[in-house]
């Protein structure tokens, strides 16, 4: 007969896994754990002292190892504690702090503007870089896309009369089509026909251009927006947390579209796979995984829950 956490083990992972998370390692891990538990004799539900001892169990392992084991246990706890209240609560980062995903920063529409508005104020003396970097914020706002699969778009890669883009063999070699709504496909054909204006000649492919008609790189363009974020808010001395970066416009294309389709009374769970296929992910998973965090969506989530859940209790 399973212990009890064997049986909350088995039913955080299965959840998880029903989200469409890769769960091999995790569920190893905690897979151990149970028998840790069982071995040791320990009755009922994850408690602090179970938890606390099976992080510290074995031999050499460094702070680090013990504060994510002791996270692993207990975030189940957390799981199980949704369905039934009474159960145990763990405390945060009790064993100390355990290297996890920094908070993404979301940018409002007013931010996304003044970026692209400064961003053309810069570098006045080579009129092609902060055009290349005006568009290239608007462009990842607009369709999520990561900051290597924008500087590697070819102008044969924009089909002006469909409005699609074509993004070839970005992360793990995929290649899709990226529709575009019509003022954005509007944004693209002004950007070519303002770039084509001030090079030099016509020998490069690539649609984002740099200095001297030279292919805009992926090093450059994020320096140039680090750039831009110390003109407008400085080093970040006074940030709590990591300042906001360039790869932030992917996530903030996928929070705002989730809101947006919120707002309308769209299925979110039913459009899922299409926001993943759209931002080229192999799995809904790892579309969650830029969801998560996001203080939005979890407000939402939550507001949710309590629709579904409020008031019942076990």
């Amino acid at each position: 007969m399973s212990t009890m956490i064997e049986r909350q083990v088995e039913e955080y992972v299965l959840y998880r896994k029903a989200l469409g998370y890769d769960m091999y390692t995790t569920a190893s891990v905690l897979a151990n754990f149970a028998r840790f538990a069982a071995a040791s004799g320990h009755e009922g539900p994850i408690d602090l002292e179970i938890a606390v001892a099976w992080a510290r169990s074995g031999n050499g392992h460094g702070d680090t190892y013990e504060a994510a084991r002791y996270e692993h246990a207990r975030r189940v706890a957390d799981f199980s504690r949704i369905m039934d209240p009474s159960l145990p609560e763990l405390p945060r980062g009790l064993m100390g702090k355990v290297k996890e995903r920094v908070t993404p920063y979301v940018y409002t529409d007013e931010e996304v503007s003044l970026l692209m508005s400064c961003a053309s104020r810069l570098y006045r003396q080579d009129p092609l870089r902060p055009m290349a970097l005006r568009f290239s914020i608007g462009l990842m706002r607009a369709c999520g896309l990561r900051p290597c699969e924008v500087v590697g778009l070819k102008d044969s890669d924009f089909d002006e009369e469909a409005g699609v883009l074509s993004v070839r063999l970005s992360k793990n070699r995929k290649s899709r089509l990226v529709p575009l709504e019509g003022s954005v496909a509007d944004a693209v054909a002004r950007y070519r026909a303002e770039r084509d204006s001030l090079r030099p000649d016509r020998s490069s492919e690539a649609l984002v251009l740099g200095t001297a008609g030279r292919p805009m790189g992926e090093r450059i363009l994020e320096y140039m927006f680090i750039e831009l974020r110390m003109v407008l808010l400085g080093r970040g001395e006074v940030w709590d947390r990591r300042p906001p970066r360039l790869m932030d416009l992917r996530h903030t294309f996928a929070v705002r579209t989730i809101l947006r389709w919120h707002d309308e009374g769209s299925d979110v769970n039913a459009m899922m796979p299409v926001l993943s296929r759209y931002m080229g992910h192999d799995t809904v998973a790892e579309t969650y995984w830029y969801l998560t965090g996001a203080p939005e969506l979890m407000s939402l989530a939550a507001d949710a829950f309590e629709a579904q859940f409020g008031g019942w209790s076990r």
